[in-house]
C-alpha cells in the first residue's frame, strides 16, 4: 500500500471518528426510524439542491421564500433541523479537507472561472 493510500485510509478513519460524522449519524438513525419523515426531508434536500445548482439564476430570494414555505412544517421537527445542520457541518469538513488538498498540490482550477 502506498503512503498516499495509507493517509487516505488513516484521514477516512478520522472522518468517521469525529464528533461532527458521530452527530450526522444519530439524526440520520433518528430520522431513518420514520420513513415518511425520511421522504420529506429527502425532498427537501433534492429540491435545495436544484435550486443551488441550476443555470437559472432567476429570483433565488422568491424561489429559496418558496421551498422554505413549502417545507416548513417538516423543517420545525428537531430531527430534521439537527439532520440538516449536522449534515451541513460535515458537508463543510470534507470541503475545507478537499479545497485544503487541491490547494496544495497546485491544481489549477482557472478554467472553471
Amino acid at each position: 500500500m502506498s503512503r498516499v493510500e495509507e493517509l487516505t485510509k488513516e484521514l477516512t478513519e478520522a472522518i468517521t471518528d469525529s464528533c461532527e460524522y458521530k452527530r450526522f449519524k444519530e439524526f440520520e438513525s433518528e430520522v431513518m426510524k420514520r420513513p415518511d419523515l425520511k421522504r420529506a426531508l429527502d425532498d427537501f434536500r433534492r429540491e435545495n439542491f436544484r435550486m443551488q445548482y441550476s443555470e437559472d439564476t432567476g429570483d433565488v430570494l422568491s424561489a429559496t421564500q418558496e421551498l422554505e414555505g413549502h417545507f416548513a412544517d417538516i423543517r420545525k421537527q428537531p430531527e430534521v433541523e439537527g439532520y440538516l445542520a449536522a449534515e451541513m457541518e460535515l458537508c463543510r469538513m470534507v470541503q475545507e479537507i478537499c479545497m485544503s488538498i487541491v490547494e496544495a498540490v497546485d491544481f489549477n482550477m482557472d478554467f472553471l472561472q
